[in-house]
């Protein structure tokens, strides 16, 4: 008996030596909600000055969704500098499929969620989509994409990812890197990663 549990130990040990880590923040729910929704207000006040958003009701990390999440991060890693490897390590793990965005964030402005099929809806009806769009939404400044933000443990850098579109061919994704300091989310560099 003492044998097989040393054997299971021994095993065990050895599997835990060779496992790579990933960081997941050990933060409560509530935090992270509560910084993922300022990081969202420090990222959307910084790139548009309007009074209502529409924003997706899904997170995305490029226009196709989340399928290519880990090939565009790697672009994106190549082309910022001072990420730390645990903020990296968490915008991977939160963003390993499409989440769906709170309905009740306060943003400081109205938002008004989007779904996958409201959007076929209005740009499937004909080429007139945008002018469908802007009549139901005047105040938007298009359809807005988020992706769940990556964190370090101290809360005081941010990784995520912002798309719009607001025509046929007027559109870009940035990933965004954020740093805080005295109680404030500041963006700290961008890094462009499609463009229409």
């Amino acid at each position: 008996m003492f044998k097989k549990l040393f054997f299971a130990f021994t095993v065990l040990s050895l599997a835990a030596c060779t496992a790579t880590p990933t960081f997941v923040p050990t933060l409560s729910a509530n935090q992270i909600d509560i910084e993922e929704q300022a990081v969202y207000v420090a990222v959307l006040q910084e790139k548009f000055s309007t009074s209502s958003f529409v924003i997706m009701d899904t997170t995305a990390t490029d226009p196709g969704g989340v399928e290519n999440t880990a090939q565009t991060l790697d672009y994106v890693l190549q082309n910022m500098h001072d990420v730390a490897p645990e903020t990296e390590d968490s915008f991977r793990v939160r963003n390993d499929a499409a989440y769906s965005i709170r309905p009740n964030m306060d943003l400081g402005v109205e938002y008004v969620l989007l779904s996958q099929a409201e959007k076929n809806q209005i740009f499937g009806q004909n080429q007139s989509g945008w002018e469908i769009f802007y009549n139901h939404y005047p105040n938007a400044p298009g359809i807005t994409t988020l992706s769940r933000v990556g964190f370090n443990a101290a809360l005081d850098q941010a990784l995520v990812y912002l798309g719009t579109q607001s025509d046929w061919l007027a559109g870009a994704g940035y990933y965004v890197l954020l740093k805080k300091a005295n109680g404030v989310w500041t963006i700290d560099q961008k890094v462009m990663t499609w463009i229409s």
